[in-house]
Order: C-alpha cells, then sequence, then structure tokens
C-alpha cells in the first residue's frame, strides 16, 4: 500500500516572545509511505501494516529540508 499525506501542526499562541498567534506548520511526505502487510482476505478486516521505510517529512515552503521522519507507523486496515 503506498500512501501520501500533508499534516497540519497548530502551533499554540502565547509561548515564546512572541505572544500573537503563530502560524501552522505544514508538512508533507517527501516520498509516499510504503505499507507491508499479509492480507489475510479481501476486503481487509483488522489487518496489521508496517512502514516499509521511514518516512521523511518535509515543509511545503522548503522542500528540500527534511523536517521529521517517521519510524514507526502501526496501521489497521479495514474492519474495526
Amino acid at each position: 500500500m503506498v500512501l501520501s499525506f500533508t499534516m497540519v501542526i497548530e502551533q499554540p499562541q502565547g509561548l515564546g516572545q512572541d505572544r500573537s498567534k503563530r502560524e501552522p506548520l505544514i508538512l508533507t511526505t517527501k516520498d509516499p509511505a510504503m505499507l507491508i502487510g499479509q492480507l489475510t482476505q479481501f476486503p481487509p478486516k483488522g489487518d496489521l501494516y508496517q512502514l516499509q521505510n521511514p518516512v521523511d517529512l518535509v515543509d511545503l515552503e522548503n522542500p528540500d529540508t527534511v523536517v521529521a521522519t517517521i519510524t514507526k507507523f502501526p496501521v489497521k486496515v479495514g474492519g474495526l
């Protein structure tokens, strides 16, 4: 399973010297995340998937600089 996503991290007000509202940090995947797992039935009902490799996240305004890396991202696909 291949997955690209964008996340928004809201920054709290009133921290540090600048007490005005700060702009949110918007990060996106540098390359798509690749999830691997064992499909036991179709459609999937609670099958567990793991990242194949760590996923680098970059700032939309500076896509050449990695800001964060997700190393673990267990996901259950389908079902409750």
